[in-house]
Order: structure tokens, then sequence, then C-alpha cells
């Protein structure tokens, strides 16, 4: 084996490419010099997202029971395990008040993910080296048969033997719908933020008093609420009996907040444990799919998967309420599961229907979608059985409801929709910090399974190219962030404070917004509620959808310019195109314009490939994907480099030999 150092550049320091350099230093090859060079215009760990530089106001929607940057145990790789503390660890060895149920606020994340890149690399054997650069990289390119990164701080150039992307959540410039509403609010001196990172947002120009209307109701929504209220002087009060009163300081605009669904992300629950192990997927299976595959060819999410996701949801859920919870039920367990067997969910507007309304890109376009045949006699049967099995139907799993809890309801008066929304908000806060309705928790914990198997679906090339990017992309990730990814439970009492206080007002689902060229104003209204609100100021509460065509990521861009990277985009049988948005790799590389893929040049990360692309700090004790991603990759950019001679996608086995012990 060589004497010479092998040397990687990776671009992005938060938690992604933080485990990305603690599994190259678990995984360097004995007896050969590592140097590993991190760029990053923000300090290492942390990076942009989770920088020391924002809010104390703005915190994690994760419970620091939920967050390592580290391999355990339960972590099936080839690599080595090199365990360490999770936050809530951490924090008790470091005078913090955070217990594993605390959501932390994002700079005391910030101080743990800098102890761990701090850790990782302090602990690394002598012949690693890792040198940190805090500056942006803006070109990538040849020099020698070598990589060349060039960096902003005019500082000598990186000479590397692979380059590694891993860059996260970027920005995008304005297109489509947020171009027309940014040059309409340039040209009648208005204020539009289109979508961002809150962070980031400059939310002094918005005016105290004034109407604004925020479009979103997720995380950016919240996190900008309370920057916008409690960040301007206001502050919250306990209420007697639970909850808060919100206290003015009249610095506050008005805010009118609508969506397509209407209603903000469900409350994070706040308890851990099921009372029973969570059955393994019977439904949703390989050899199910495999078989819809060969009757129907490339399978559409909602019409063909969504059926057998539901009812695989309502498995893990039924599981979970008869096994724990039997004096809610009127059958056993395995009688009601031999009987569910024989039932199917069916995606149709009378049962699991899609978000209300027509389907909708992000920049709010309509997005066409096949809906799929009723088989009324099937959902019958399927209701019947759960009806006579579960008598209160609030123990009864209604996806349509969870899914579109506004959907067929109208207002006769604003006021109406306030007080249901604010009932509705302390009923979803109680119900999930209470585990007298753990089957919530089962499902939680299915949807995460499903997410796994969706990922399997698309790696197997099951999932046609339309639905990929229509029903996937605008659809099912919206749904899975909905229920799944929603914030900390005082944030949404916090929240129903505010309405109270006349501080947010709620325009319902549906949301429209358009530029009035005649009133030189926004204007929004929703479905549920008669009537509009005009405003000066129009907040989109999300982050920007990836689009490479777009991005204004310096290195991005020119690679992109230079035809040295291209935008992945799925064919149809028929000849469609349907592009993505997102970079396309092959084998975790680079792809340039004219389809080759490049042998050193690496990526991963939120704006990569056409899955879920899941990196950087994750749940300990569950075998979590973040981790055994990054270590896959380490051992291919290590075995590919200190053996070039080895074939793409070489068997696990060989790769073990070639890198070293794994244990």
């Amino acid at each position: 084996m060589g004497s010479e150092p092998l040397t990687i550049v990776v671009v992005g320091a938060g938690p992604g490419g933080t485990v990305m350099v603690e599994r190259l230093i678990a995984n360097a090859p004995p007896g050969r010099p590592l140097e590993i060079h991190v760029v990053d215009p923000h300090p290492p760990g942390g990076g942009r997202t989770w920088r020391r530089a924002q809010s104390e106001l703005m915190w994690m929607n994760s419970q620091a029971v939920d967050v390592s940057l580290f391999t355990d145990a339960s972590v099936r790789i080839d690599g080595p395990i090199r365990p360490g503390p999770a936050i809530y660890e951490w924090a008790a060895e470091h005078g913090h008040d955070v217990t594993p149920a605390t959501f932390t606020p994002r700079v005391i994340q910030n101080a743990y993910l800098s102890w761990c890149f701090a850790h990782i690399v302090t602990s690394a054997p002598p012949e690693v080296t890792v040198h940190v650069h805090q500056a942006t990289a803006e070109s990538l390119t040849e020099a020698d048969g070598r990589q060349r990164v060039r960096l902003d701080d005019g500082s000598e150039p990186l000479d590397a033997d692979a380059v590694l992307l891993v860059q996260g959540y970027l920005d995008a410039a304005p297109g489509g719908i947020h171009r027309e509403l940014a040059d309409f609010a340039a040209a009648h001196g208005l204020v539009y933020i289109p979508p961002n990172y809150v962070a980031d947002v400059d939310l002094d120009v918005i005016p105290a008093g004034e109407p604004m209307i925020l479009r979103g109701m997720g995380l950016g929504f919240i996190d900008t609420m309370v920057l916008l209220a409690q960040g301007r002087g206001g502050h919250f009060e306990p209420r007697p009996g639970g909850g808060y009163v919100y206290h003015p300081s009249g610095a506050e605009p008005i805010m009118y907040v609508g969506s397509r669904r209407g209603v903000p992300n469900q409350s994070k629950i706040t308890y851990t444990d099921l009372g029973s192990p969570l059955p393994a997927p019977r439904y949703f299976v390989p050899e199910t799919l495999t078989a819809l595959h060969d009757r129907h060819g490339p399978l559409d999410l909602y019409r063909h998967l969504w059926p057998l996701i539901a009812k695989e949801l309502g498995h893990f859920y039924y599981h979970e309420l008869f096994t724990t919870h039997p004096d809610r039920v009127t059958l056993p367990w395995q009688d009601f599961l031999h009987r569910y067997d024989k039932t199917a969910w069916n995606a149709d507007e009378h049962f699991t229907k899609p978000p209300e309304g027509p389907l909708q890109n992000n920049d709010g376009s309509p997005l066409m979608t096949e809906s799929a045949p009723v088989t009324e006699a099937v959902v019958v049967a399927e209701a019947a059985l759960v009806a006579e099995a579960v008598p209160n139907p609030e123990d009864r799993l209604d996806l349509a409801t969870l899914l579109s809890p506004l959907e067929g309801l109208r207002f006769d008066a604003p006021e109406d929709l306030q007080q249901w929304l604010r009932s509705y908000i302390i009923t979803n806060v109680a119900r999930h910090a209470d585990p007298a309705h753990s089957a919530d928790l089962a499902l939680f914990k299915g949807m995460l399974v499903m997410l796994g198997l969706i990922l399997d679906v698309i790696n197997r090339g099951l999932l046609s190219a339309r639905s990929h990017a229509e029903e996937l992309m605008e659809w099912f990730q919206i749904v899975f962030s909905y229920y799944a990814s929603g914030p900390p439970p005082q944030r949404l009492l916090e929240l129903e404070a505010l309405s109270r206080a006349g501080i947010v007002h709620f325009l319902g689902g549906g949301i429209t917004v358009t530029a009035d060229r005649e009133s030189g104003l926004f204007r929004a209204h929703g479905t549920q509620i008669p009537g509009h609100v005009e405003a000066r100021t129009l907040i989109e509460s999300r982050l920007p959808t990836a689009s490479i065509t777009r991005a204004q990521d310096p290195l991005l861009r020119t690679l992109y310019d230079s035809g040295a990277i291209t935008e992945e985009i799925l064919t149809a049988q028929d000849g469609t195109p349907y592009p993505l948005g997102r970079l396309r790799v092959e084998n975790n590389r680079l792809v340039n314009a004219s389809g080759k893929p490049h042998p050193r040049r690496f990526a991963l990360g939120h704006w990569v490939g056409r899955g879920f692309t899941i990196t950087g700090f994750a749940r300990p004790s569950t075998n979590a994907l973040p981790f055994r991603t990054a270590d896959a990759l380490a051992r291919q950019i290590l075995t590919e480099l200190t053996h070039p001679t080895i074939p793409t996608g070489s068997p696990r086995s060989l790769l073990v030999q070639t890198i070293g012990d794994p244990t």
C-alpha cells in the first residue's frame, strides 16, 4: 500500500458533513496517511442550519433523546462502531439544562454539534489530519489528474484525490409564481419573502400593526410566528388549567396564515415507549410490490402504493391499540387481524383521500394525478370491522380526517374558524402527550418504517416517473412531515394563545394568494370562510424546493454552467420528461451533462439524487439510515482511492477486506 497521503475535500460542515468526516476517519485505511479538508463558511459541526448566530427562540423539533451524531451497537454497517453521547447525555456533563424530553434551542444543538466535530477530529488516529477552511467553495476543476477546489478567501486552492459535496439545504433563486410575486412586490413597494430559511430572513422589514399573509403552516411558519411575536418583545404567561396567555408588545404585525391543509403540523408526541413492539410490515412488503409491478408496470404512489401503505399504517396502529389497550376493543387481536387481512384500504375520495382540492406544486401551479377506482363494498367492509371492534370513534384510525381535518367544513364567520382551530390545537397537543393514545405513537413509528420502504421502492425502480416527480415529492413528503415532523407542543399552545390575542388569524385550507393589480396589494382567502384579506406583506413559510437550474450556491452554479453536473430528470415510458430539480448522481458520483459519472466527485444530501437522502444526526438505537448511508459512502470512496481497479458495486465482503477490520 502506498505511503502518499490520500486527500479528500468535504464541502459542507453541518451534521451531514460531520458524520461523513467521522465515518471517513473510522474507516481510514491502516498505515496510509489521510488528509481531510472541510470547507464551509460557517463553523464546523452546526454548519448553516445549526449555527450559533441565530435567535435562541428557534428550537429543534426533535426531543433531546432523539439526537445523536454517533453510531451505536444497533447500526448494521461494515465499518467500525464509534459510540458517543446523545445530546442529553452530553448536556448533563456540560452544564446545560436538558433532559431527554427537552426540545432544545438550536444554539444548544450548535454547542453539541461543535463539540462532536472537535471530539471526532481530536480522537482521530495520528495518520489522519483534518483541516477546517471557514470559506465558501467557488469552483471545482481538474488539475494534473487531481481535483482542485478554489475558495473565496483567496487562499491556495485545495488539490485532492476526491471531493465530496454534503451541503444540505441550499438557496434557490425564485422561479415561476415566486418570481412573479417578487416582481409585483418590487413594482408596488411591497414586502415579499419567497421560500427561505427563516434564520436568514430580515424580518425587521415587516411593519408593526399591519396585516401580513403567511402561506404555509409547517415548521418555517412556527419559527416566523415566534420571531414576529416573542422576538419583538411580547411574552407568554402560563394560563391556569393549561396553555398560555400572550401579552403583546405592540410591535407585532397581524398575521393571517393558511395553507393547503389549513392546520399546523401535528404536535410532536412527547412520550417515547409503545406498550408492544411494532410488528413487522405485513402488507407493504417486497413480494407484493413486485407482483404489482409485474401486473401494472411502473407504479403510481397514490393509485397503487397508498392503499397498501394506509393498510400497513392501520396494522401498526391497531396492533398497539389491541395489545396495549384491550379494554377498549371487543375482539382479540388475532381475530381482528384475521378479518383485517381480508379487507383493503382504498385511496379514493371517500376514504383515504389526498390533500384537499387539486394537488399543487410548491409554486402553486396545479398538479394532475389520477384517482384510484372506488371499491365501495370493500371500504364498507373495512369500516364495519373497525366499527364493530373499536366502539369509541376516538380510538379509530381515520386517515381521511387526520390528513385533511378541515375537508368539507364551512364556517359562516371567520371567528367560528378561529375557535374551531384553537380547539383543534388544544385537543391535538393533549392527545399527543397522553400514552392512553399510544396507538398514535405506533402510527408515527410506522410512518418512519414506510419512509424506509418507499426508499427501497425507489431504489428498485418500481415507481413511475410521473408519480415520483409529482406524488412523492409534492404529496407524500408533505404528508410525512405533517404527521411525523411537527413542532414542539409548547409552540402549538403558543400559536393558540396568539390566536386568542388577535395576533394570528387562521385563513383555513386551500389557500389562494393572488397579486391584486387594482389595489396593488396581496390578496388571500381560504375555502372554509367567506371573504378575503389584503396585505402589503407576503411570506412563503417554507424552504425553497431543490432546483439545480436556479441554485445560488457558487460551486453548484459554476459546475452546472460548465456542464460538470446536471439535473436528475426521470423519463416516463411515453418519453415525457419529469425534472426533479436535484443533482443527478450514479452510485453517489456526480454525473455531467453528457451522462458520464465522475470517478472522483461524490455527493450526498437533500439536493442530491432521486429519493429521500437523509443525512446528519439520528435517533440512537434505531439502526439509523443516515449512519448506514454515510458509512457505505465513506468505505466506497476510500476503497476506490486505495484500490482504483476495484469495480463499482463490489461485494460488501470485498470492501470489508480492503478497508480493514470492521470491528
